[in-house]
Parts: C-alpha cells; sequence; structure tokens
C-alpha cells in the first residue's frame, strides 16, 4: 500500500483594519481525491497555525460552472434544488467519500476547529486574548448571527457591532502606541 503524503492547504493571511494581526482559513471539501481524514487534517492544521477564525465549505458545483458542466456529463448532479447550492449539502455524486461521510465530515470540522480545547490551543499563539474572545466568539453566537442573517435583521445590528468593533480598535491602538512608546530609545546626555 502507498504511503499517503499529507498536502497542507495554503494559507492566505488577509489584512483586516479591525484586526490586523488575525488570518483567516476557508476550506472547501468533497474534491474527488479527498478521502475520509481531510477533515481531521484540515482542522489540525488550521489549529497548528493558529487561523482566527475558519469556515468549511461542501464542493459546490454551480450551474454556469465548468465544474457543473463536467459532473453534469458525467452524470453527478443529484439534484437541482438550487437552494441545496449553499456549500453546506452535498449536491453531485461523491467518489473517495459517501454524501453522508462529506456532510457529516463538514460539520465535525466546524464543530471541532472552533471547541473551546483548539481555540484555547491556537489562542497561545497569539500575543493578545483578543483571538481567544474573537475566536470563540465568532462560533459560540453562530445561532443569533444565522438567524439575523435570515431574518435580513443583520443591518440593524450594523451600529451595535461598529460599536464593538470601534473599541476593540482604539484599545488596540492604545495597546500599540503604549508598547511603540516603551520601544523608543532613550537618550541620555
Amino acid at each position: 500500500m502507498a504511503e499517503k503524503t499529507l498536502i497542507e492547504p495554503p494559507l492566505t493571511i488577509l489584512s483586516n483594519p479591525v484586526s490586523p494581526k488575525s488570518n483567516y482559513g476557508s476550506y472547501v471539501s468533497g474534491l474527488d481525491e479527498d478521502d475520509a481524514d481531510v477533515f481531521k487534517r484540515t482542522v489540525d492544521w488550521g489549529v497548528k497555525n493558529s487561523i482566527t477564525t475558519s469556515t468549511y465549505h461542501v464542493l459546490t458545483p454551480y450551474p454556469g460552472t465548468k465544474l457543473y458542466e463536467d459532473m453534469e456529463q458525467q452524470g453527478r448532479i443529484l439534484t437541482r434544488n438550487w437552494d441545496l447550492y449553499d456549500t453546506r449539502n452535498v449536491v453531485y455524486q461523491t467518489t473517495n467519500l459517501t454524501a453522508d461521510e462529506l456532510k457529516n465530515g463538514y460539520d465535525w470540522a466546524y464543530k471541532e476547529f472552533y471547541s473551546w480545547s483548539n481555540v484555547f490551543k491556537s489562542s497561545f499563539n497569539h500575543q493578545s486574548h483578543k483571538h481567544f474572545f474573537y475566536t470563540g466568539g465568532w462560533k459560540k453566537f453562530e445561532p443569533v448571527w444565522n438567524f439575523l442573517i435570515k431574518t435580513n435583521s443583520l443591518n440593524n445590528m450594523l451600529p451595535v457591532l461598529e460599536s464593538i468593533l470601534s473599541e476593540i480598535k482604539a484599545k488596540d491602538k492604545e495597546l500599540t502606541t503604549e508598547k511603540e512608546e516603551q520601544l523608543q530609545p532613550t537618550m541620555y546626555m
């Protein structure tokens, strides 16, 4: 049996004006080469590299794309219920994973990455506690975010979010200024 090569996902660090030292991961599972351990490898990699927030997606062949055309020609498209084309549902015939394995792995990856033990692990590689609060809050309040999005109420929350984020930004700026002042060379005459 051939030895499996671990292919690490690429790391892309995106700049964020509120939290410029944060990094984000976005992962797609369900490629024909993916097998059952792709979810564990991906979550472990994200925790090891202290990714602040991660999103996980089920490969989705959107109409009008080459992927959709290829899967259509191969007879792999299972549904044309466009409501299911949301990167959370399996809408095509998979190869190395069953549809249930892919969906369960997707759900597990979210739950595992945002488990308190993994939030703590990845927080230790950051200089402030902000990572812990940001990452913990991101997923622990996900049902609230989902409700606000589904009820088109997110815009009503903007003033609250902007207020919270501006306080975080102001505190970060204050801490940065203090650290910079401490690092200024002192001249003695």
